[in-house]
């Protein structure tokens, strides 16, 4: 279908903000110039950063677009601020003289309001961050955190870097309960013909599988495989006397010279009743039965077989009297042979049937089971999230869902949109593409369909397809960009050339012309001339020597620019050199043999690296450096990281240092203190200062070493990981472990991949994905006339035309099925060859547009007929000879070129690091509670009481070390329970009692022990050890001291639950509905610094103090997670809960006590923070909320001190609503958000 609107090629002065639009810009056309164009456009006419959304498909493009967005809007800025005082006329005359089309657009839009774009735009530059760029599967992620209510999702899974390891170990599950479940004659014959393999075998098929979730998977019967059929073979197999045929299988046999040559070579007919027939006879006489298909009688079957075939079509004999051929055709011994070979036919097509019904089961039930482990396990996958969100987004509940994120963010950018999956866009579709709303908002989709050629990850051509059919079908608005700046106006024409030979690339993608851009260009020169021949074509003789020829061709080109006979034209005069040059192919083997050869002429490669940087030394240091950190007074530890490159020890400096009058004292209270820091103020601290403190950065470079920046570069990625993850994770030991499994088990997951260094150079070596996106002067293509591989492919994909059952519209579904002839309909398979043919000629089209210059197809010696349509072959060699100016045959080098380049010297280079800052910053832009409070500062009369806390004492996270107080000396009046006592402090200690709070039914307590003995036990085994080792000291007679333990806590529970909060309400008398655990929250501040001074003021002012807070630098969000919210049937409180201990006594628990220990950990700001976060929530879900009359209060319980009594235990605080408004306001956010109706 098509639009009823021209197609537009002018996107950045034609787009309109509403409705659908479809971007398709080619290669090299200027799609980022465009995207950020169009951004500037959007914040300056409809939105502010804060409701627009832009994904990618990697996060390096992300971080690029987000770039190149700032950078335009500060280049439109700065060009419209001259603008401010010349006249309205004058400024059209202005646009009309220029040539940028988003300026001129913005002069002629904004003539008589230059001043409102000036100031818009200084408050879009300054409210950029704000902006969420990313990829799709992140942007699911920020969906279901900031609509968890909406949603129906309230979920607090994290993304697992376990999913492979799932994989493997469902279909280790799979198949181990498959094999239990069939009869053993099956399984001994389907292991012998070879259908029962390892793990590995199946993985790589169930994960392709899996990246194509919503597709219709085509799953075959289960075979009826006659058994009592399979009991006659003995007996049938006695019966049978060969011999009786020996006149027609002899060599002299009378009959022997009638058989056909053509059908049985090489006497093979011989070989056949003397050898192969003997063999599976023998078998079926003297063994099992099943035997006869074992792998070690492949070739006598397949022999046996075709005999068969040739048998039923009577090509036997060649010119052969009736009467032999009828006497072999009718002989009784035949005819007994043929009825058994059938049969053993047929049953070994049933267990192929059976072995192609395995896979598919595998495929099916990994994809049924996979999300239920994932939700044992609280972990979730990107893919598995996205498909969290689609389902969230059915039903009614889903479009009020989705009505909010369209309110939130009406307006999305989707680029790369032709590599969206169907999970994707389904869930893109339900939120922007609605029926009845996607007016309301604006979509608009940008991608190149014919640069589709992820379909192994799960991008699939239909996908796009029917989402530009649905496109359409909405009066959607569609653009091209057709004019390639990236490449020389040569190039361009002569690749144009090409394609225009075929247009259709298959799959309906029909190639546009496309014209050369008006981007200059420096000028190739060429031995005098302007680069004759931009693309040329290398033919080899023989294809073992791709790797020799392309090496010597590049040594010739080095070597011309050696001579000043090749080089760049521009302002100045540039020699091409290695960094110029580009080696893309479709495999890494042939990428190796390059690097082999480029390597052994002395040419310098550079090529992405596949290597995990937890794979590298300086990672095992680090985990070495980390171990003594927490281990501080063991002795081999710390001398293990003082062994390592970061400190530089060797055997002598440490043996020396053992025997020093100090020893290692100084290093153990070194790291000591490090330790201590890390547990107090977080990770990225104290790496800061044990990085300062110790000289790492400069020790690193202490020596001369060419590995040096690759230590030092590796260094600053681990610690960007492990302060990144460290804001995920729960106390230096959780991170520590997840360091340690890292290291264990590295992969090729883009953000753990070594960082290029910035003296790597040389030519560059890459796959065709690889270069995708990328620009080179002098581009190699390597095989452009190889065709795939034949290697059978595991799975085969069709289509079938389906009808939604919401619209009745007829939609195309892809069909994913096992890659088996045998099973699949002929029309299957063609579908699945169509599909691959057309993705490779889009895989060749990337490729050949990468080069700015010029162009080096290598065709190898053609094979076959298949050869002359692969690769660039399909369109060179469509109709008559391809000619063309600008193309030329390149000859092969008959010998190695001589090295003309004079040696590089290496130079001397000092690398300065300088050391990081002892300031703490927040890179992220948000900050939280649990970060403000790692900065009190404490007043001085509070620090005599410091002075008297146990310095020993760990508390949960959130929880500061500011509160065991002695007060006075007071016998003890009532003791707390034992229980209540002995419980252990710390974090672990801390987040047990808030994970059980958050899982356990407060109306059920019969349910409470076991899952108490469930958390210890598969989560809290250390702390489990701690307390049940103190109680058997206590304890050492009691009988079942395990479930008494159990009980106790328990009735700890009941005891807190039961405590009479603000008035007669108990936590107990809440239901399912009432409440909710574990509440996200994450509010955008209005302030480029937080104003801590402004917010101690008010609190001082309602008499309320706190120890004093530093700045929060840049802080942007405030994000944190409310332990309980709940209705008590007139307002919603909030309620926190505190594993604090402050003393033995119930006397301790005190209301005053309480409030004490609040104000040396400013919980006061903690419970004003949260008030705040549930006032605006509930501002915006409550109809005819006011906040005299819904809100409530903060309840903190400090656990160990509620007895069930009132006033034990708890401090409710209810602050007046003017203190909630006034903090509020300083909290501020911005007037859009205030002021944004939600629909």
């Amino acid at each position: 279908m098509h639009s009823q609107f021209p197609v537009s090629y002018q996107p950045i002065r034609d787009i309109q903000f509403e409705g659908l639009h479809l971007i398709e810009a080619s290669a090299g056309t200027g799609k980022t110039y465009t995207l950020s164009s169009l951004m500037v456009r959007i914040f300056l006419e409809k939105y502010l950063p804060h409701q627009v959304i832009a994904t990618t498909f990697t996060r390096a493009a992300a971080a690029e677009l987000k770039t190149r967005i700032r950078a335009r809007l500060v280049e439109v800025q700065q060009f419209l601020e001259p603008f401010r005082n010349v006249l309205e006329a004058d400024i059209y005359q202005f646009a009309l003289q220029e040539n940028d089309p988003l300026k001129q657009h913005v002069l002629q839009t904004f003539a008589p309001r230059i001043a409102y774009a000036c100031e818009r735009l200084k408050l879009v530059i300054d409210q950029l961050d704000e902006l969420f760029v990313g990829t799709l599967d992140s942007f699911s992620q920020k969906l279901l955190r900031e609509f968890a209510f909406e949603s129906g999702k309230i979920e607090r899974a994290k993304i697992t870097e376990d999913a492979k390891a799932y994989t493997r170990q469902l279909i280790h599950d799979v198949l181990r309960e498959w094999i239990q479940a069939q009869p053993q004659p099956l399984i001994d014959t389907l292991y012998m013909v070879g259908g029962l393999k390892n793990v590995d075998y199946f993985i790589g098929m169930v994960e392709s599988s899996l990246n194509f979730s919503s597709a219709q998977f085509k799953l075959p019967n289960f075979p009826e495989i006659e058994w009592a059929q399979l009991q006659q073979w003995r007996q049938q197999a006695q019966q049978i006397e060969l011999n009786c045929l020996a006149e027609y299988f002899n060599l002299d046999g009378a009959h022997y010279s009638h058989i056909n040559g053509t059908s049985f070579r090489n006497h093979a007919f011989n070989k056949l009743f003397s050898e192969s027939l003997p063999q599976l006879l023998k078998t079926l006489i003297e063994t099992e039965n099943l035997q006869v298909f074992d792998a070690y009688f492949s070739s006598q079957r397949d022999a046996a077989f075709k005999f068969l075939d040739k048998l039923n079509e009577q090509k036997i004999f060649k010119k052969c009297p009736a009467d032999i051929s009828e006497g072999f055709y009718q002989h009784p011994t035949l005819l007994q042979l043929q009825r058994l070979l059938q049969s053993l036919q047929q049953t070994q097509q049933q267990f192929e049937q059976l072995q192609v019904y395995l896979k598919a089961y595998l495929c099916v039930e990994v994809k049924k089971r996979l999300p239920q482990i994932l939700q044992q396990k609280g972990e979730t996958t990107f893919a598995q999230q996205i498909k969290t969100l689609s389902d969230a987004l059915k039903g009614e509940q889903g479009q009020r869902f989705a009505v909010f994120v369209q309110a939130r963010y009406p307006l999305i950018l989707v680029d790369e949109f032709q590599d969206t999956n169907q999970d994707q866009d389904d869930m893109l579709a339900s939120i922007w593409r609605h029926p009845q709303r996607y007016q309301k908002g604006c979509m608009i989709m940008v991608g190149d369909r014919k640069q589709a050629i992820y379909g192994f990850r799960g991008g699939d051509m239909l996908t796009f397809l029917n989402a530009y059919q649905d496109i359409m079908a909405k009066q959607g608005r569609e653009y091209k960009l057709i004019h390639n700046h990236r490449s020389v106006k040569e190039l361009v024409e002569v690749v144009d050339t090409l394609f225009q030979r075929q247009i259709d690339f298959g799959e309906q993608v029909i190639y546009d012309p496309i014209q050369a851009g008006e981007r200059p260009h420096p000028a190739l020169i060429d031995d005098h001339q302007i680069n004759p021949a931009p693309l040329r074509w290398l033919q080899l003789v023989d294809s073992k020597e791709q790797a020799t020829q392309v090496a010597w061709k590049i040594q010739s080109l080095l070597n011309q620019a050696h001579l000043n006979q090749l080089y760049l034209q521009g302002e100045t005069q540039k020699a091409i050199d290695e960094d110029d040059i580009a080696v893309l192919s479709r495999s890494h083997r042939q990428l190796d043999e390059v690097q082999q050869a480029l390597q052994h002429l002395g040419i310098r490669v550079n090529r992405p690296s596949k290597r995990s940087v937890f794979d590298s030394p300086i990672a095992q240091d680090v985990a070495a450096l980390l171990t003594a950190l927490l281990h501080p007074f063991d002795e081999a530890k710390l001398k293990r990281a003082l062994l390592s490159r970061l400190f530089g020890f060797d055997l002598n400096r440490l043996l020396a240092l053992e025997q020093s009058p100090i020893g290692l004292s100084d290093y153990m209270q070194s790291f000591d203190d490090l330790r201590e820091m890390w547990i107090n103020q977080g990770f990225l601290v104290a790496w800061q200062q044990c990085l300062n403190q110790f000289e790492i950065w400069q020790q690193l470079v202490i020596t001369q070493s060419k590995d040096n920046e690759r230590a030092v570069v590796n260094l600053r990625h681990l610690t960007d990981i492990l302060s990144q993850h460290s804001e995920h994770v729960q106390g230096p030991q959780n991170l520590y472990h997840w360091y340690l499994k890292q290291l264990n088990s590295p992969s090729d997951r883009e953000w753990e991949l070594e960082h290029k260094l910035s003296s790597e150079a040389g030519v560059q070596l890459m796959t065709i994905h690889q270069s995708k996106g990328l620009e080179f002067k002098i581009v190699f293509l390597l095989g452009a006339n190889k065709s795939p591989s034949n290697q059978s492919e595991a799975l085969n994909f069709s289509t079938t035309e389906i009808q939604l059952p919401e619209t009745g519209q007829i939609r195309t579904q892809r069909v994913v099925a096992i890659a088996d002839k045998n099973f699949l309909q002929d029309t299957e398979i063609n579908q699945h060859q169509q599909r691959a043919q057309a993705e490779q000629n889009r895989l060749w089209y990337v490729a050949l547009t990468r080069a700015s210059h010029r162009v080096y197809a290598v065709f190898e010696p053609e094979k076959g007929d298949k050869a002359k349509a692969s690769a660039l072959a399909f369109w060179k060699n469509q109709a008559e000879v391809f000619q063309h100016i600008y193309s030329a045959d390149e000859a092969c080098l008959q010998e190695r070129p001589a090295t003309l380049r004079a040696a590089k010297i290496s130079q001397d280079l000092t690398l300065a690091a300088q050391p990081l800052p002892t300031q703490r910053f927040y890179a992220r832009g948000k900050t939280s509670f649990s970060y403000l409070a790692q900065h009190l500062k404490h007043k001085a009369n509070r620090m005599d009481r410091l002075a008297n806390m146990d310095q020993n004492l760990q508390q949960a996270e959130d929880e500061l070390e500011l509160t065991q107080i002695i007060i006075d000396e007071r016998p003890v009046s009532q003791p707390i329970a034992w229980i209540k006592q002995n419980f252990p402090k710390g974090a672990l200690a801390g987040n047990f009692l808030h994970e059980i709070f958050e899982l356990i039914d407060f109306q059920q307590p019969d349910t409470w022990v076991e899952e108490i003995r469930r958390r210890f036990k598969n989560t809290y085994q250390s702390l489990w050890s701690d307390l049940f080792s103190l109680y058997q000291q206590q304890f050492p007679e009691q009988l079942q001291a395990e479930q008494l333990l159990y009980q106790w806590i328990a009735e700890w529970l009941q005891d807190v639950l039961a405590t009479p909060l603000n008035g007669e309400f108990q936590l107990k008398q809440l239901i399912a509905g009432q409440y909710l655990s574990e509440c996200p929250f994450y509010l955008s501040l209005s302030d480029r610094v937080l104003a801590m001074q402004r917010i101690q003021q008010l609190f001082e002012e309602y008499d309320i103090y706190m120890p004093e807070l530093l700045e929060a630098k840049s802080a942007r969000y405030l994000n944190g997670s409310i332990d309980l919210v709940y209705f008590d049937g007139q307002r919603y409180h909030i309620a926190d809960y505190k594993s604090n201990y402050l003393g033995a006594d119930q006397s301790d628990y005190g209301a005053e006590q309480i409030a004490d220990s609040m104000s040396l950990s400013s919980y006061w700001l903690q419970a004003g923070l949260y008030l705040v976060a549930l006032h605006r929530y509930l501002r915006v879900k409550l109809q005819n909320y006011n906040i005299a009359e819904h809100l409530g209060g903060a309840s903190y319980l400090y656990l160990r001190g509620m007895n069930g009594q009132a006033q034990q235990g708890y401090f409710y605080w209810k602050p007046n609503d003017e203190f909630i408004l006034r903090l509020d306001a300083i909290l501020g956010y911005f007037s859009e958000d205030k002021n944004q109706k939600i629909m």
